[in-house]
């Protein structure tokens, strides 16, 4: 008797899991292209894990009205954890940019990064087809030598091509790319 239930109650889990299913669309970051270069003194650049304000910092993508409330999308979410993902892609324009070696952390070396980036994102937000707005302050330090201590605050707004989320995300990687160029011509100096 319990062999005949077996496959009815496997059947019953496999439909009530495909019933709960719905169609959410997931966003990936564009990768960042065409970055400014620059040759650093430094050998390596640790990037770490971008403090996100808490609406930023959830999966579902949220926008804002006209009214100035954000609200989210209820059918759109973001591919990866919006503060990893924004990390990595930082990271890796970084290393477009710099004469260096940079990775996110974790930090995958044993002696200590020569320059550690260390990025608190106040606002990422922007009315959909307008304006994308990032803006918060990053903080250059030295792990491996101590004599760098600098802080600095960035503000971008970066049009969006449209009201879809797809040019949402656009807009974002472009808000970083510019936010990269900033540090990398930092760190170069």
């Amino acid at each position: 008797m319990l062999k005949f239930f077996r496959p009815v109650l496997a059947g019953l889990i496999i439909a009530a899991l495909a019933s709960c299913s719905t169609n959410e669309e997931r966003y990936l970051l564009p990768p960042i292209e065409n970055v400014k270069t620059y040759r650093s003194g430094v050998r390596t650049v640790e990037v770490t894990r971008i403090d996100l304000p808490a609406y930023a910092e959830d999966s579902e993508i949220s926008v804002l009205g006209e009214d100035g409330v954000l609200r989210p999308t209820k059918s759109g979410f973001w591919a990866d954890a919006p503060d990893r993902a924004l990390t990595e892609l930082l990271a890796a324009g970084l290393d477009q940019s710099l004469s260096a070696s940079v990775a996110a952390e974790p930090w995958p070396f044993e002696t200590p990064p020569d320059v550690q980036v260390e990025i608190k994102v106040h606002n990422l937000s922007g009315i959909p087809g307008q304006v994308l707005t990032l803006s918060g302050q990053y903080f250059l330090t030295s792990p491996a030598h101590g004599h760098l201590e600098r802080a600095h605050r960035f503000s971008f707004a970066v049009p969006m091509a449209d009201d879809s989320l797809t040019a949402v995300a656009a807009a974002q990687s472009q808000a970083v790319k510019l936010l990269v160029e900033d540090i990398a011509r930092r760190i170069a100096n």
